[in-house]
């Protein structure tokens, strides 16, 4: 395993709370349960953490592993993150596709990949036809900041994406291009909507 995605998995896990540790891994799913098993919980926390950091090792985990921990924590505490909604709309006469989650992952990546050399798309499948999206930018030159990415949860068939944006405001334009591209949509506006945060992201 790289060090670089090492030090992600073990700076994620930090922020793990302990009182939630055994339920975001289990949700995570990449460590086996007799893997778990090996971990006593009642260390210091520090020592949770290498323990855990050295068995993601022995499973070779990838930077996309990495990045699905850190969804699922994102997850679990989003109310902590400031939601910006995009409302979309289908231009007249155009009628509304049927959704393909597989194909929409694809064409997303794709598109973002091609705007933009450096870059890493990860997503996870959540309730109600809803995909959580987490991208971490970099530059023609520098390579993506796993550290201050955006989080965007999109409902499919539905005229809002939800955004949390960590990184520079200019990739809103880009972001906002790339669901346009992928669902063959119009960007209306840029809204800040709590009550319609609060009930999609619950």
């Amino acid at each position: 395993m790289d060090e670089t995605i090492a030090e992600f998995i073990k700076r994620t896990i930090l922020k793990i709370p302990m009182t939630e540790m055994t339920t975001i891994l289990k949700a995570w799913d990449f460590l086996s349960e007799n893997q778990l098993q090996t971990v006593n919980f009642r260390q210091r926390k520090e020592s949770v953490v290498q323990h855990l950091v050295e068995l993601c090792e022995e499973n070779n985990a990838s930077l996309n592993d990495a990045a699905l921990l850190d969804i699922i924590y994102t997850q679990l505490h989003r109310h902590r993150k400031i939601w910006d909604v995009f409302q979309m709309s289908k231009g007249p006469g155009e009628d509304v596709d049927l959704f393909d989650m597989k194909q929409f992952k694809s064409s997303f990546k794709k598109v973002l990949q091609r705007a933009l050399k450096n870059v890493t798309v990860s997503f996870r499948d959540a309730e109600e036809n809803a995909v959580w999206i987490r991208i971490a930018w970099g530059t023609q030159y520098t390579k993506p900041n796993q550290y201050r990415p955006t989080y965007v949860v999109y409902y499919s068939q539905t005229p809002y994406a939800f955004t949390s944006l960590s990184t520079l405001k200019s990739n809103i334009p880009l972001l906002g291009q790339e669901l346009e591209a992928t669902e063959k949509v119009h960007l209306q506006q840029e809204i800040t909507l709590d009550i319609i945060v609060e009930k999609a992201l619950n």
